[in-house]
């Protein structure tokens, strides 16, 4: 049986390294990962959900509620929520998809139209786009009230989508309020097919001189942004490393061995006597 105090250690062990906590769920039992899921904050739980290898994330979000799956995959963003939906069965995928906010709902319909082999099933949608006739102080605005803003790049596009140009943050932070996007934007030099071969795409010359990349569709309709770092995260991800089941253990010899402890390197750190938390509340500054 887990006590109280060991769900309390697992909550921070999430909290603060979920990379390693999604490494160590996915050794356990679905039962018991999908325990942990239940108790611990939404928005921790789907940092670490997303963190772990598809179809282990699928497996546990099965054993979750529809209402709890969707508080899970709503922080998550559209490229993970993907990425987990996915190994969903096709019946409920369905529900959930249906459950998401509109615009992630819409987004994660059209990447799971692409086989999972090509570059459109792994491309992040949520980027920037406005047409040329955009003033720059509106663009700027857009920017700072959108939720893309890892990315120095904005996209311009025709009133059906069609990629014209990209404007760098740099370029427009220098140009005055009512200048037109389509005066000071750039024609891209490279870009990526939806449909092309994700294993291929590495060697795509593009990548040589910049470390994001547009993908279209085969008659030039934005899709999103390719990173460096998310094919190479893709790559990981498309061919999983299926552990055995016999392998699984449960969250009572998880403690036992003290995987906790040892990977978040909390006994040379001296913080085994981590603060009392509810392991089954969102914190107010996380809701």
């Amino acid at each position: 049986m887990v006590k109280d105090s060991d769900h309390t250690l697992s909550l921070e062990f999430m909290r603060g390294h979920p990379y390693q906590a999604a490494q160590v769920l996915e050794s356990l039992t679905n039962e018991d990962a999908a325990e942990l899921f239940n108790h611990a904050p939404a928005r921790v739980a789907a940092v670490v959900l997303s963190n772990m290898l598809p179809y282990r994330a699928a497996n546990c979000l099965a054993l979750l509620t529809d209402e709890r799956a969707l508080e899970l995959l709503a922080p998550m963003g559209t490229q993970p929520t993907v990425t987990v939906l996915r190994y969903v069965p096709e019946s409920r995928r369905r529900l959930l998809i249906a459950g998401l906010p509109t615009a992630i709902s819409v987004a994660s319909s059209m990447l799971l139209g692409y086989a999972e082999d090509t570059v459109g099933a792994w491309v992040d949608p949520d980027v920037v786009m406005l047409s040329a006739d955009t003033h720059v102080e509106h663009a700027l605005d857009r920017m700072r009230k959108g939720d893309s803003d890892e990315y120095p790049l904005m996209f311009v596009v025709d009133s059906e989508r069609h990629l014209v140009g990209l404007v760098n943050i740099g370029v427009l932070l220098k140009a005055s309020a009512g200048t037109l996007l389509g005066t000071i934007m750039q024609r891209p030099s490279h870009i990526l097919m939806a449909h092309a071969p994700l294993a291929a795409t590495p060697a795509h010359p593009g990548w040589e001189g910049c470390s994001m990349l547009p993908v279209v569709e085969r008659n030039g309709r934005l899709v999103g942004m390719m990173t460096r770092d998310a094919l190479t995260r893709a790559l990981r991800r498309s061919v999983p490393t299926y552990k055995d089941e016999e392998e699984n253990v449960s969250l009572s010899q998880l403690f036992a061995r003290g995987y906790w402890h040892t990977l978040s390197g909390l006994l040379e750190s001296g913080l085994t006597l981590l603060p009392k938390v509810s392991p089954i509340m969102e914190r107010k500054d996380e809701q």
